[in-house]
């Protein structure tokens, strides 16, 4: 007795092909990013660092390779979340606001250089100059 599904009364098994191994798709060169928000410091805020704290961070500055001051450690952060996109400056408004944020979670790095830092940006900065005579 044949038992006949819909359509025929014998259907033969299928053949089966071996697959080929899939290729990888091609990869396509990416542009090198920076391995820390130390790379993406400015000049600007390398003086701002070196003023507040007397830490000299320079291009290609390895955190990993000595001590890092917690101001210049923050100032990275910022950098590497774009919280400072890429040609932002550091104000003064700035990092009085980043303080008030960072009073908040119990740790602040930035507080004990806040007015030290203030002033650097407000008068005594790079880019800046007394006109009072």
């Amino acid at each position: 007795m044949t038992v006949s599904g819909l359509g025929t009364a014998h259907t033969p098994f299928p053949t089966i092909a071996p697959h080929s191994t899939p290729t990888a798709p091609a990869r396509h060169d990416r542009t090198e990013r920076p391995r820390s928000g130390f790379d993406q410091l400015t000049e600007a805020d390398r003086a701002l660092i070196q003023h507040v704290t007397g830490q000299r961070i320079t291009a290609g500055f390895d955190p990993a390779a000595g001590p890092v001051t917690a101001f210049a450690a923050t100032l990275a952060a910022e950098r590497a979340v774009d919280r400072l996109s890429p040609g932002q400056e550091v104000t003064a408004v700035y990092l009085k606001d980043l303080d008030r944020r960072l009073q908040r979670t119990g740790r602040n790095p930035i507080g004990p250089h806040l007015a030290k830092a203030v002033d650097f940006l407000q008068g005594s900065g790079p880019n800046h100059f007394d006109v009072s005579a």
